[in-house]
């Protein structure tokens, strides 16, 4: 056989992926209505929605990403972990927002910012979040498609003997075009059918199969030989990323971008994840909990995972630096956000099986909730409203979860295309974060302010949501730009600051994403000063939950 995976391992895949399906035909006849379709009737309990929104979070393409932040910062990118965990912690303690959100009722972020702040907020913010949203979530199955690809030993190519080009000669197809197609087609086949319902019931299943893969792996990793334990690790880190390796605050600028992380990605990411639960997909699960006290709980204990999704897949990427260097090959590696599948594809027959059956068990857990959630807010935040609005229809239930499966399947074709055209400059998780702070910094800012603070209005709503959005449209901009005019960069590994799509070396993603969160709130802070003097109140919903911090109410 031409690829790596012993027969054992195929068909570990082929069993698990068979019964990871079969949810979605069976949960057919229990989705009765939106609620149902989106959040499966808003009654899971404290551990089924804790191990549901770990699965979502704790995704093949998470694991890829925290490797690379591993491969390429070190032992020092560890930090993200304690900043997750730490933060996530602090909201499931405090019940910071999830509280007052769940209390409210609503499905999505957006039709909060209606409740609050009135019709035109809620289309504007649901632009907002669907444009990052879904900007995000486009370069997830390229990613999860090389994984896959290096771990089974495909080749480069696939020959198609019964198609033949306009000389007679077989069509040759990229093997990541066909591993995307396949990944895709999977994915559909129960999300399409039983909505959050199947999701929520096999995310039980993938959550278990998951956990027992990595931490297999990880014994496998941690005794590897070429490996050398932690001292092989801490000498590879010594040898190849000297000073920024160990210390997180030290970083500098080189020729080919930005190494190491410095103390302003942390102040960044420390306020990312602290806003991380107004995420959709995140925010579906505190909407989909039976109650307010339900919903903290989960985040409590969601930081344990927010925490090991970070550190053990980091470990994989340390521990792949180390591996290569050991054996003399760090040359080649080809890219480092392919250094950790490049290391484990020597996994023995059978662990690479149930890993890579854990791993799909995790595409399938992120790829079904993000569907969901960006078609979600396509049909309830943007559709819906503006057909209310233009033509005052109000659009019947089974319209709706028909309209959001057309999105689910526009939005395959998305990953398809934006997956293999764009190309990030940097690290996976820095345009990941970038992306998500155009949406999460407005979105903190409506939310946070909305609930503990009522002075805060509609005209302070507009400006806190294209404030908190501009930065990372402009370096997003920049990114677009530099693909159209210098198409080359795609094939580079990073991409150098002197370049246009950087303009200056001060536009980094850290930079840009630093000045969002309080670029919104002051955007809030003027624009509702400013309606208040224009004696513009309009908009101003009840404040639902209010009365203290804990209870989602302010003062």
């Amino acid at each position: 056989m031409f690829l790596a995976f012993a027969t054992a391992d195929w068909w570990i895949l082929l069993v698990y992926i068979l019964i990871a399906t079969v949810p979605g035909f069976i949960c057919r006849k229990y989705v009765h209505g939106q609620d149902d379709f989106l959040l499966a009737g808003r009654s899971l309990s404290v551990f089924l929605a804790t191990a549901t929104l770990t699965a979502t979070e704790m995704g093949l393409v998470t694991v890829m990403y925290m490797a690379q932040h591993g491969f390429e910062r070190g032992l020092s990118g560890m930090v993200l972990g304690l900043i997750a965990g730490g933060a996530t912690l602090i909201v499931g303690l405090t019940g910071f927002m999830v509280h007052g959100l769940r209390n409210s009722g609503v499905t999505t972020v957006a039709e909060y910012y209606q409740q609050r702040y009135g019709p035109g907020v809620r289309l504007l913010g649901g632009v907002i979040i669907a444009t990052a949203g879904i900007l995000n979530y486009g370069v997830f199955l390229k990613i999860e498609a090389d994984f896959v690809r290096i771990i089974t030993g495909m080749p480069d190519t696939f020959t198609l003997p019964l198609l033949t080009g306009a000389g007679g000669e077989p069509i040759e197809v990229a093997a990541i075009r066909v591993v995307m197609s396949v990944l895709v087609v999977i994915v559909l086949l129960y999300v399409l059918l039983g909505g959050m319902v199947s999701v929520v019931l096999t995310d039980y299943v993938q959550f278990i199969v998951l956990s027992l893969g990595m931490g297999l792996t990880t014994y496998w990793v941690w005794t590897h030989p070429d490996v050398g334990g932690f001292a092989g690790i801490l000498e590879a880190v010594n040898e190849h990323r000297p000073g920024y390796g160990l210390n997180p605050l030290e970083y500098k600028t080189t020729a080919t971008g930005v190494v190491g992380i410095g103390l302003a990605w942390i102040i960044w990411q420390s306020m990312h994840w602290t806003a991380t639960n107004t995420w959709q997909t995140m925010a579906f699960r505190t909407a989909a909990s039976d109650s307010p006290r339900t919903a903290k709980l989960m985040w409590s204990l969601t930081s344990v995972n927010y925490f090991g999704r970070a550190v053990i897949p980091m470990l994989w990427g340390v521990a792949a630096l180390a591996y290569f260097s050991n054996r003399g090959t760090l040359d080649s590696v080809e890219s480092s956000i392919l250094a950790m599948p490049m290391f484990l594809k020597t996994l023995p027959a059978g662990l690479a099986g149930f890993l890579l059956a854990g791993m799909l068990a995790a595409m399938m857990s992120t790829h079904s909730s993000y569907l969901l959630a960006w078609s979600g807010v396509l049909t309830e935040d943007l559709v819906a409203p503006l057909g209310k609005k233009l033509f005052g229809v109000e659009m019947k239930t089974k319209t709706r979860i028909w309209l959001t499966r057309v999105f689910i399947l526009g939005l395959a074709g998305w990953l398809l295309y934006w997956g293999l055209w764009f190309k990030t400059p940097g690290p996976i998780w820095d345009y990941l974060a970038i992306t998500g702070t155009m949406y999460l910094s407005g979105a903190a800012a409506l939310v946070a302010m909305g609930l503990y603070w009522k002075r805060a209005n509609i005209r302070g709503a507009y400006l806190a949501l294209l404030c908190g959005a501009l930065p990372g449209l402009v370096f997003l901009a920049a990114r677009i730009i530099a693909l159209i005019v210098e198409p080359e960069l795609r094939d580079a590994d990073h991409i150098p600051v002197s370049t246009i799509g950087q303009f200056s070396a001060w536009l980094t993603e850290s930079t840009m994403g630093l000045i969002s969160f309080p670029l919104a709130v002051l955007g809030m802070y003027l624009g509702s000063l400013w309606g208040e003097r224009a004696g513009n109140k309009a908009g101003q919903g009840p404040r639902v939950g209010t009365g203290s911090f804990m209870a989602g109410g302010g003062a």
